[in-house]
């Protein structure tokens, strides 16, 4: 596997944000509004949102990260402080062509690395209730089942389960 990980920055802004909101489309397509779904995907939408991500990087709590595959962005993910104790991994997503691949374990390993670098010896992750398949990666990834939560997107509201990581 020819990949490298790198951490959020002014350059790779854009293509973190693209991959984001293109991952969002094909992962959470029957589960999520498809008006959301089609609204993030949008120029406007992207853009706004490359302007916050701007304003977020190398925030000391607060960090991203890209997946790319023989030069190519493929996949992404972020992990910031909980409102807890603990560490957080608040997105972790790859493009359809890259999953099942090994990509989200290496993703994976490397989040629960960030998250001890913050000085944490735990980590949370919230998955959407629907979406057996990321459902099943956490528990396979060795999560323990905590809570449910409420997720709210406009227009909607979903139910999230959270896994407990111990590092």
């Amino acid at each position: 596997m020819n990949y490298t990980i790198e951490e959020l920055n002014l350059d790779n802004v854009d293509f973190y944000v693209k991959i984001n909101s293109l991952a969002w489309k094909q992962t959470y397509k029957g589960i999520v509004d498809d008006y959301f779904l089609e609204l993030i995907n949008t120029k406007e939408e992207i853009n706004k949102s490359i302007e916050r991500m701007k304003n977020n990087i190398n925030k000391p709590l607060n960090k991203a990260f890209l997946l790319k595959v023989n030069d190519k962005y493929v996949g992404m993910f972020s992990v910031c402080k909980s409102d807890k104790d603990n560490g957080e991994l608040k997105s972790l997503y790859l493009l359809d062509e890259m999953k099942h691949k090994g990509y989200g374990k290496i993703l994976f390993k490397r989040a629960l690395e960030e998250v001890k670098k913050m000085g944490f010896n735990s980590m949370i992750v919230g998955c959407l209730s629907d979406n057996t398949n990321a459902n099943n990666f956490y528990k396979h990834m060795g999560g323990v089942f905590v809570s449910n939560r409420d997720f709210t997107i406009p227009n909607q509201t979903l139910k999230e389960n959270v896994y407990l990581f111990k590092i």
